[in-house]
């Protein structure tokens, strides 16, 4: 089942036991993550690649199957999965281990792709695409930053960071962790500094 990034908030996505995000928003799908995971100890939240599962896949699926008599719920995120995870996939499917969440975590996939086809067509399963933000989208993040700090901005400023983000949350954030860092023992920032 396909869901848009801005659906996410109307449906309980915790009951969700396998999720695919992809595409190419690395800020926005980490976000995502962790709004997802924020209620979850680190100790039951394994993160893999999907090399390292399919160089040993008896030991993935053996990890999964072992849990501790402590553990509420496990989640595994698998990192730049691709197609061919869509058979291993297939078979968590199949198992359904009890408190198990899986999240598949992926680059841009085709409209051809067949791991990305198999999520939109399950009705049981999510899948989730994060494009560039708009601008708009990037405006609202900066004003809404700068409007917690108490630090006056421009629209020129502004401007800067939403071109030097190039469509990505991720790169906005960490030009918004700079400018945090340089304006401690500052009130008012300008363009010049910014730039720098």
């Amino acid at each position: 089942m396909i869901l848009k990034l801005q659906d996410l908030n109307k449906v309980n996505i915790n009951n969700s036991k396998k999720i695919l995000f992809y595409g190419i928003n690395e800020g926005a799908k980490e976000e995502q993550i962790d709004k997802l995971l924020n209620k979850i100890t680190k100790e039951n939240i394994t993160n893999i690649d999907e090399k390292e599962i399919l160089d040993n896949v008896d030991m993935f699926f053996n990890s999964i199957m072992s849990k501790s008599l402590f553990e509420s719920e496990k989640i595994i995120i698998i990192n730049r999965a691709t197609d061919k995870i869509k058979g291993i996939v297939e078979d968590l499917i199949e198992i359904n281990p009890e408190d198990i969440k899986i999240i598949l975590n992926s680059k841009n996939l085709e409209k051809k792709s067949a791991l990305r086809e198999f999520f939109e067509k399950d009705k049981t399963i999510i899948c989730v695409p994060f494009y560039e933000d708009s601008n708009l989208t990037l405006n609202s993040i900066i004003s809404l930053f700068f409007r917690n700090k108490k630090i006056p901005i421009s629209q020129q400023l502004i401007n800067v960071l939403i071109e030097r983000s190039k469509g990505d949350r991720k790169n906005l954030n960490n030009e918004l962790k700079k400018i945090e860092s340089f304006s401690l023992n500052k009130k008012n920032l300008n363009l010049e500094e910014i730039t720098k």
